[in-house]
């Protein structure tokens, strides 16, 4: 659901931006309407008291790499190179993402998690080339901001596994998000505040609406989710499946045509994903019930 919610974020956040928000700006926007909708749902949920001595630090650390920096970064290199090439770049997330467990839990990966990110990778990167992604000096000051971003998550979706299996998801983006708002308001306040919203069109300010409460969010909710009852590579992994979707998207609405070469494609990433959660996550989960 993460994924298909996603697929279509990188074309429309292109269009809104810079040309009627600037990167600063939305993201402030996306993190305040965050942190407002996780506030309201807090108010009907029962959670165990939040024990700042031993999780502040987590947390904010979190709420850096995983909101304020993270979205920052990416709204920020989409601004300033092709949607496409966005995509593209964010398919190495799974690759951070093994590294940084790697590093953390010393568990060497599975022969079928390293086969799956690879196999996965180059179906992705190969579904989505054929697309028109093309990395240029034009777009490599944007390319390095998108491609940093990428690390970012992956620290992200490795150390929020903690405060997921302690606390409730709404209750952990509650907290991130009131963070992430703190972090990026000297950026994105006072860009926000001089914003001319009334020169908006209304199917921009439909786009705006969707990735404010879709992919702000109902997507952190689910990621946060996934990550509780996955491991980080999984719901990494997941990440192959955007391409996928966006695909498939644009072939029901006719802005694309199935051929064989896509199919492969495809077949290449479900093989990735069904691989690592295959394989990994299973003994990731059998090691964390023995601990």
């Amino acid at each position: 659901m993460v994924s298909f919610l996603y697929a279509i974020l990188f074309s429309w956040a292109g269009e809104i931006m810079p040309l009627h928000l600037s990167a600063e700006s939305f993201v402030w926007l996306r993190i305040l309407t965050a942190f407002t909708l996780f506030c309201i749902c807090s108010l009907f949920i029962r959670d165990r008291a939040i024990d700042w001595r031993s999780d502040f630090t987590r947390f904010a650390v979190c709420a850096f790499f995983g909101t304020a920096a993270n979205m920052f970064m990416f709204f920020k290199g989409l601004s300033m190179t092709k949607p496409i090439n966005g995509a593209v770049l964010m398919l190495v997330t799974p690759l951070f993402v093994a590294l940084i467990e790697h590093g953390v839990q010393k568990k060497k990966p599975s022969p079928g998690m390293t086969a799956g990110i690879g196999i996965g990778a180059l179906g992705a990167w190969l579904l989505m080339w054929g697309k028109g992604a093309h990395f240029t000096s034009e777009t490599l000051v944007g390319d390095i901001w998108v491609s940093v971003n990428a690390l970012f998550y992956a620290i992200y979706l490795v150390l929020a596994k903690k405060l997921a299996n302690k606390y409730h998801a709404i209750t952990v983006n509650r907290v991130m998000f009131g963070m992430g708002l703190i972090y990026i308001a000297p950026l994105g306040a006072i860009p926000l505040w001089n914003t001319n919203f009334t020169a908006i069109p209304g199917d921009i300010w439909l786009k705006i609406g969707y990735i404010l409460f879709f992919t702000s969010f109902l997507v952190y909710l689910l990621n946060m989710y996934g990550i509780k009852h996955a491991s980080g590579s999984l719901v990494g992994i997941y990440i192959y499946l955007q391409p996928l979707l966006a695909t498939a998207i644009a072939v029901l609405l006719g802005r694309d045509e199935i051929s064989v070469e896509k199919v492969m494609y495809a077949l290449m990433i479900i093989t990735g994903v069904w691989l690592v959660s295959g394989k990994y996550p299973l003994k990731m989960s059998l090691s964390a019930k023995k601990g």
